[in-house]
């Protein structure tokens, strides 16, 4: 069996990379070794006080967020299922060991926190962590943006344990 290795996604991709984990879990998929989640979106439709205070951005605004999400979802009735929201899961029961980490700038924000909760609060290894000041999307403005690198260090933190473990059968 191929060793196991983690799934990471940020914004949309972290709400991807939540589902994946989910799916893994339920569908006898591969055995994923963590869910790394960078602002995820997670429901659709939270109803998050970051979403009101950020409502305007910057960077991603909540109508924009709204937008996005209709245009994936075709029909917001959609939002409901967890294969789309997975903060709607039946069950956090048995997922991966999780990193979550939210901007604080972000409307996204809260919904991610509070994934990270119910996952603690499920039994799941969860470490959740606000990046003060940065906005939504900052991972990709390494460029600009030198914190970047307090994402990189955290991952890195998160991973070094759960990887230097010792390999059954070796």
């Amino acid at each position: 069996m191929a060793a196991a290795a983690p799934v990471m996604g940020e914004s949309a991709g972290g709400q991807l990379a939540a589902v994946a984990a989910q799916r893994a879990r339920d569908e006898n998929g591969p055995r994923l070794l963590a869910q790394v989640l960078l602002y995820p979106t997670i429901d659709a439709e939270a109803d998050t006080a970051s979403r009101i205070e950020y409502a305007a951005g910057p960077v991603l605004s909540a109508a924009a967020a709204r937008g996005m999400w209709a245009g994936y979802l075709g029909d917001m009735s959609n939002a409901e299922s967890p294969l789309a929201s997975p903060a709607r899961a039946d069950s956090l029961v048995g997922l991966p060991p999780a990193l979550i980490l939210s901007a604080e700038c972000d409307p996204l924000r809260d919904e991610g926190e509070d994934y990270g909760r119910a996952l603690a609060a499920a039994g799941v290894p969860t470490r959740v962590r606000r990046l003060s000041g940065l906005v939504h999307g900052a991972y990709n403005m390494s460029a600009f943006v030198p914190r970047v690198a307090e994402f990189n260090a955290a991952v890195a933190d998160f991973l070094q344990p759960l990887t230097s473990r010792p390999r059954a059968g070796v």
